[in-house]
């Protein structure tokens, strides 16, 4: 993550995630049944959301610690946000299999907006102070019930979150064969969504090739 954001120029705040074997983080979320994994990714999310509202931000770009991502992303970022409506709470830069999207009328030249329809997984998304404030008080972190790309999509299905989605997506897992997911293990890694120009591989990285 920081030698992408390196080479881009994105100036990043690294956060520790919480670990999955950190009992006493954990200990807020005894009363539900989701495994140590799906606690610890759910934790580390919600701790985002609460230091976009404790910072004053207006809004943050989320990025898991496993993505690729275009090559041009700042143009297209900025192309974007003059499109983006003005009342989003959610923006999916990365989604894997996202089914029921809208396709949104704007002035985008290449990538386009959808409506959010439902979106899986987190790797990428960005949220706005009162998407962040949304997300505080509409998850129950006390007692979830599902891993939290379930119950995010599932609030804007409800239409109590405004998310937009870009098409094709600019953000995409970048997992190498050997590489699991701790919180779905039983996943394979490495599903193969492609980019219009992978940093990644633009730097020599190649997910195809196994550590020795």
């Amino acid at each position: 993550m920081e030698t992408l954001g390196n080479y881009l120029g994105l100036d990043l705040d690294i956060f520790k995630a919480v670990n999955k074997y950190d009992h006493v983080a954990l200990r807020r979320l005894n009363k539900s049944n989701l495994g140590s994994g799906v606690k610890a990714c759910y934790l580390s999310h919600y701790t985002i959301f609460n230091l976009i509202i404790e910072n004053n931000y207006e809004n943050a770009l989320i990025f898991e610690d496993d993505v690729d991502m275009e090559l041009n992303i700042t143009d297209i970022m900025t192309e974007v946000h003059r499109n983006l409506p003005h009342n989003w709470d959610m923006l999916y830069l990365g989604h894997c299999n996202e089914w029921g999207s809208n396709y949104l009328k704007t002035n985008l030249t290449v990538h386009a907006l959808h409506t959010t329809g439902h979106p899986q997984c987190t790797h990428s998304y960005a949220v706005s102070a009162k998407g962040a404030r949304k997300l505080v008080e509409k998850l129950n972190i006390d007692n979830p019930k599902d891993h939290i790309d379930v119950d995010m999509p599932a609030l804007i299905m409800n239409k109590e979150i405004i998310s937009y989605s870009i098409h094709p997506q600019i953000v995409v897992q970048f997992k190498g064969v050997n590489d699991y997911s701790d919180v779905s293990p039983q996943w394979e890694a490495g599903e193969p969504y492609p980019l219009m120009n992978s940093t990644m591989h633009f730097l020599g990285y190649d997910q195809d090739i196994p550590d020795s």
